[in-house]
């Protein structure tokens, strides 16, 4: 395929090279042309003008022109290449000048069957032939002769065609030759530039090709070096990040399989221990020892009910009822329910809560704000603190939830919130990466937004937001 892309732009680029080439060369050949005609115009006309010019100075009053003046008009004539017929002002033939080159041949009638007095034709003037079948030969102009003022004589002037045709055509020649040259390295150029362009354009392809193949054939390690800064190169970024993505998830779902792993088997293993030592009488059956397993079997419960609230929002099933309710409540209720397990660790609580509206789903809401603070609670250290503060901002209600602890990696905060992600110094922890997760989806289907960070002081915080009631 990324061959038969190259060919595509090769062919596409010469034949584009070659199609201007020819409009090119039409329209100069046409404009060309033209102006040459008008340039040839131009020449005659200037050669004409200066035998004029010639028979006006050499002209005396009286005399008319003398044998010197004659020679000095035919030097003139044939200087400009013409042959010349000049009248007297009753159409009289005075004298004629051959100045052609070479041999010529002009008939009678064309010499302007100048008119004597008596109405008679002039005869031809030496040399020049009768025959009529010479005209087409010559193109004829006529000029007036004017000294003083006065109009003495009318001069006939015969330039040769043959010679302006004979110049077009080499001029014709010799512009269609150039033009045909200038096309063939036009096309070899345009030729030559469209391989490498093509070859520029289809190489990082052909490396993305196979690139894709590698990864969909499991190698997520493999990677594009993006060259240059056009789309092909946006192309190989995004094929990067697309790559990282997949080997992040990759590494994430290895990592959850480790901590699913490990959740169930703590608990499994405690219970199965405990359940064999009743059987065997070595643990008597108090209700202290059944509510040691009876606690495993509720973190299994809240492992599995985890797992099953990531599932309804992952396929969009989640049955959220969207009713006003006191979010201060909520949040109340929610510190309440941890306070017991945060003065066992020595960690204080301070609410900083006002009361806020909104619409939603109060059990969900109060799983949001129970996730953060159990979260919060594992980060915190000992003697350390946890702050839950509500507020209104303009449309918004705003929940953050703040500890004092280490705070969270900068190569970790754009994924605390994904599932399954847990960073380095939570591995060995308790947990499986999920309600961080579960908290993002619950906001979202809120209709609002979660954020995580660190704050100045130290510590991490999460900032809820959610729209107002109304």
């Amino acid at each position: 395929m990324s061959r038969s892309l190259r060919l595509r732009l090769t062919l596409t680029h010469t034949a584009v090279a070659a199609l201007a080439i020819i409009v090119v060369a039409v329209i100069v050949h046409v404009a060309d042309e033209r102006r040459f005609e008008r340039y040839l115009a131009d020449v005659q006309e200037r050669r004409n003008t200066a035998v004029v010019q010639a028979l006006e100075d050499t002209y005396r009053e009286g005399i008319g022109w003398g044998a010197s003046a004659v020679f000095a008009v035919s030097q003139a004539a044939r200087a400009s290449n013409v042959n010349l017929a000049v009248y007297s002002p009753q159409g009289e033939l005075e004298f004629t000048v051959q100045g052609i080159h070479g041999p010529s041949v002009m008939s009678g009638q064309m010499m302007g069957g100048g008119m004597g007095s008596g109405g008679g034709r002039a005869s031809p003037a030496p040399g020049v032939s009768a025959s009529p079948h010479g005209a087409a030969a010559y193109d004829v102009k006529s000029y007036p002769v004017v000294v003083g003022g006065t109009t003495v004589a009318r001069v006939d002037v015969y330039a040769p065609h043959g010679a302006r045709v004979a110049a077009e055509e080499a001029y014709e020649g010799s512009l269609t030759r150039n033009l045909v040259i200038a096309a063939a390295v036009a096309a070899g150029l345009a030729l030559v530039i469209s391989v490498l362009v093509s070859r520029r354009v289809t190489g990082p392809l052909e490396e993305l090709t196979e690139a894709a193949g590698d990864v969909a054939g499991g190698n997520l390690d493999v990677r594009v070096a993006p060259r240059g800064q056009d789309e092909v190169a946006t192309l190989s970024a995004a094929f990067n990040s697309m790559a990282d993505a997949l080997a992040r998830d990759e590494q994430w779902r290895r990592d959850m399989t480790v901590d699913l792993a490990y959740e169930l088997r703590t608990p499994l293993a405690t219970i199965q221990s405990r359940v064999k030592a009743l059987e065997d009488g070595v643990m008597p059956a108090t209700p202290e020892n059944l509510r040691l397993i009876g606690d495993e079997v509720e973190r299994l419960d809240r492992l599995l009910a985890a797992l099953r609230n990531l599932n309804e929002l992952e396929s969009e099933d989640l049955d959220v009822q969207f009713d006003p309710l006191d979010l201060a409540e909520v949040v109340s209720s929610a510190v309440t329910d941890i306070e017991t397990e945060a003065a066992r660790r020595d960690v204080t609580l301070v609410p900083e809560i006002v009361p806020v509206t909104v619409r939603g789903d109060r059990d969900r809401l109060l799983q949001v704000v129970s996730n953060l603070l159990d979260n919060a609670l594992k980060s915190a250290p000992t003697h350390g603190t946890i702050t839950v503060s509500l507020s209104r901002e303009e449309s918004s209600a705003v929940l953050s939830v703040a500890d004092t602890g280490p705070g969270i990696d900068p190569v970790d905060l754009p994924f605390v919130c994904d599932r399954f992600y847990r960073s380095r110094s939570a591995r060995g922890t308790q947990g499986a990466g999920l309600g961080l997760a579960i908290v993002k989806g619950l906001v979202e289907a809120h209709g609002g937004a979660v954020e995580a960070g660190n704050r100045p002081q130290g510590g991490a915080v999460f900032t809820v937001r959610l729209p107002l009631a109304g």
